[in-house]
């Protein structure tokens, strides 16, 4: 098909839960190194995506369809980078301390830094986000909890 088949979420570990005590400065610092680490990734991810897709685009013997299916998919990645931003700071913005979001061709996974586990209107809220944001639907939707 000419396409470029490429999960957006590559290099974000999936298996991302984990618990702490809230009650020690370690267990926080613990949760705050693990979002870090994420973003970190998540961006290394996409810009080595980028940077291949752009070689596709400027290079003169690729054929004008790979250049066109390359565009759409920087636009792609471009896209979900926008509603990432704009999921999180919503998702913070009901009280959560710390959010990241990674949207793949298959989905969303939304991790929440939380003090425990979330309560059934919070996963409702979550959803909703994502869902007006993204246009992902809750079944494709998975929230996964850091507490802290």
């Amino acid at each position: 098909d000419g396409g470029f088949d490429y999960d957006q979420s590559a290099g974000v570990n999936d298996n991302l839960t984990s618990s702490g005590d809230s009650t020690t400065g370690a267990q926080d610092d613990s949760a705050d190194t693990y979002f870090s680490s994420v973003q970190i990734s998540r961006q290394r991810t996409r810009d080595e995506a980028i940077e291949v897709l752009q070689l596709v685009v400027e290079n003169p013997e690729a054929l004008d369809e790979s250049k066109v299916v390359a565009m759409q998919e920087i636009s792609k990645i471009a896209s979900a980078i926008e509603n990432e931003g704009k999921i999180e700071s919503l998702v913070t913005a009901k009280g959560f301390d710390k959010c990241i979001a990674v949207i793949s061709d298959s989905g969303c996974n939304i991790i929440v830094k939380t003090s425990s586990a979330l309560m059934p209107n919070q996963v409702a809220q979550i959803q909703e986000i994502v869902y007006e944001q993204a246009g992902i639907l809750p079944a494709n939707t998975k929230i996964i909890e850091k507490i802290a």
